[in-house]
């Protein structure tokens, strides 16, 4: 016969007592000016407040104004789309500052869903923190355009419109009508 045991309430008791930290959890890194958030569980509408508190305190302990936020949701099970809008809303607030708000998910659907949604368009999102982290080094970053005409000198420009930060994988340097795109690093 199944008995609930002594030790462990019954299933319907027991959900009296849950809390939204039962179902989602948050581990936060630094690196330099940048906030890794990393969430585990499920962001729906029950843990809602939790993942609003959460990216708001992460946000707020980026030091400088180019600072960024990275939310790591590789290892979510589940994200709602109401919480994927309230990280929005929260990267657009925050971009007003100068801090900008990145997701990262390896969910291809996530990301269509993100671009689709006129509410979370906006949002950064990436498929690695890596290339989170590479976009915001890449943003901070103004490109230097390299003359390479014959019989000239080289020489450095400004970069015109049609080169942008990130334009280039760094280390390569694609021809754009004789000139490239150099990596410069600021002092």
């Amino acid at each position: 016969m199944n008995r609930p045991s002594a030790h462990r309430p019954p299933p319907s008791a027991s959900a009296h007592w849950r809390s939204p930290r039962d179902q989602l959890s948050f581990r936060v890194r630094r690196r330099g000016d940048i906030v890794l958030l990393a969430v585990r569980g499920q962001a729906d509408a029950f843990t809602l407040a939790l993942w609003r508190q959460q990216v708001r305190a992460a946000a707020d302990t980026v030091t400088c104004s180019r600072g960024a936020l990275v939310v790591d949701a590789t290892r979510l099970d589940f994200l709602s789309v109401r919480s994927l809008a309230a990280l929005s809303d929260e990267a657009q607030e925050y971009r007003r500052e100068g801090i900008e708000i990145f997701l990262v998910t390896a969910e291809p659907a996530i990301a269509r869903i993100a671009r689709a949604d006129t509410r979370t368009a906006q949002l950064p999102v990436r498929s690695t923190v890596v290339s989170a982290l590479t976009a915001v080094h890449l943003r901070d970053r103004t490109p230097e355009v390299v003359s390479e005409k014959p019989g000239k000198e080289r020489t450095r420009e400004p970069a015109g419109p049609d080169v942008t930060a990130g334009s280039a994988p760094p280390g390569s340097a694609p021809h754009l009508g004789g000139q490239r795109v150099v990596e410069v690093q600021r002092r």
